[in-house]
């Protein structure tokens, strides 16, 4: 598929979305583009940039630093 080609098709999906929905994609387009030029401090918020209050990224994150952590007794 050529960029045009993507293009266009882009353009005519975006046609099909609510104003709210255009919105939010403009969003998250421009934090791809932010992510280009530095690396996020919680990996978390390179993924969800604006949609999540800061206090429930840093609770996710505590969660996924304990299911990372290994019980050699529970083996």
């Amino acid at each position: 598929m050529s960029r045009i080609e993507i293009e266009s098709s882009l353009i005519q999906a975006v046609r099909l979305l609510t104003e709210a929905q255009q919105v939010k994609l403009l969003e998250f387009i421009k934090a791809m583009d932010w992510r280009k030029h530095q690396e996020p401090k919680n990996a978390l918020a390179m993924f969800s940039p604006g949609f999540f209050p800061k206090e429930d990224l840093a609770e996710m994150s505590e969660a996924i630093k304990d299911c990372e952590k290994i019980n050699p007794d529970e083996w």
